[in-house]
């Protein structure tokens, strides 16, 4: 994550604490830097944003540079859809959760055979991988 921007001449760029001291070596700051003392070199804060609920199908990707919010910049979150590798995994890993239900001393219900065999016909789907119908748990 981007710790800090600084702005110069209107233009936004990433910027450090490191580079913060490095730019003011003759200045003693102590261990957290005033926000005053930023703002008076136009270098402000960039607060983490809300990360958007994980879903099936999709992971969540941390946007390549922070925007200005209401006077504050925030290091915003994406929710996109997974690759087919990744969405194949996930597929497998949901199949490897129902496994126990499948073993030789007991009969799937139907609604178990069902949802086993839907997630096997996850990647034969029509838009597949960014569009991913995901079957219900029974």
């Amino acid at each position: 994550m981007i710790e800090l921007i600084k702005l110069t001449n209107g233009v936004a760029r990433a910027y450090s604490t490191a580079a913060f001291r490095a730019a003011n070596k003759h200045t003693v700051y102590g261990h957290a830097i005033a926000a005053r003392h930023l703002a008076a070199q136009d270098v402000h804060r960039v607060r983490a944003g809300a990360k958007p609920a994980e879903a099936v199908g999709f992971k969540i990707v941390q946007e390549s540079f922070p925007t200005l919010v209401d006077g504050v910049w925030v290091q915003g979150y994406t929710s996109v859809a997974l690759s087919a590798d990744e969405a194949r995994k996930v597929r497998n890993e949901l199949l490897g959760e129902t496994d126990w239900m499948a073993v030789t001393d007991r009969t799937l219900t139907p609604e178990e055979t069902n949802y086993r065999q839907a997630l096997r016909d996850v990647p034969s789907q029509p838009d597949y991988p960014s569009i991913i119908v995901w079957p219900t748990k029974p």
